[in-house]
């Protein structure tokens, strides 16, 4: 008996805050669990939109390389090489000319860029201003319309114009992530801006 009230003593009598470390631990857990849903709260849509910007910056970067090399590329080949947008398809093509005579020939290497889905041609609202303050009422507005720009063996593009991209997820919804991809008749020079809203014209 003596040796059973000795533990009795000691666990009751020394020790009786195990009941409230129990209900400390629970506390805490709770506060931990409710700290975590905040955070995830704060951060998942945070993370979207970084996802969503990487994306638009990618696809943008990647249409404003592409005309670059087929600038570069009609000049190293001393040939044209046409740059042709499908913007239905969310798509474009370059076609390395050989012979300069605007056909895809057999052995002409032709590349078909299928853009990411969650980036299109477009932007919002029934026009846009273009870098140099024109009026643009297409996505992929070209000079004198049409789809199809052809730079030749100096360099020059045989249009120029805008190309504008947009995440599917600001469709119907701001212009305020938008990027275009402008092409310079005269020299074919091709620049990346982004939308700065409360400009005019509202790039940078």
């Amino acid at each position: 008996m003596r040796g059973n009230s000795k533990r009795f003593y000691k666990r009751f009598i020394l020790e009786p805050v195990t009941a409230d470390q129990h209900g400390s631990t629970v506390i805490e857990i709770v506060t931990v669990v409710v700290l975590f849903g905040i955070l995830m709260a704060v951060a998942v849509p945070n993370y979207s939109k970084w996802a969503e910007n990487r994306q638009l910056n990618a696809e943008s970067q990647k249409l404003y390389l592409n005309l670059m090399l087929a600038r570069s590329s009609a000049i190293k080949n001393n040939n044209d090489v046409l740059f042709t947008f499908n913007a239905g398809a969310n798509t474009y093509k370059i076609h390395d000319d050989t012979d300069s005579d605007g056909v895809e020939d057999s052995g002409e290497t032709v590349k078909l860029v299928v853009q990411d889905p969650k980036v299109q041609f477009g932007f919002v609202g029934s026009s846009i201003i273009d870098i140099d303050g024109n009026t643009d009422n297409t996505s992929v507005a070209l000079v004198g319309g049409g789809s199809v720009i052809t730079f030749d063996s100096s360099g020059q593009a045989s249009t120029g114009g805008s190309a504008y991209l947009i995440h599917a997820n600001d469709v119907g919804e701001s212009n305020d992530r938008l990027r275009t991809v402008s092409i310079v008749e005269a020299t074919g020079a091709v620049d990346l801006w982004k939308y700065q809203h409360g400009q005019s014209p509202p790039w940078s």
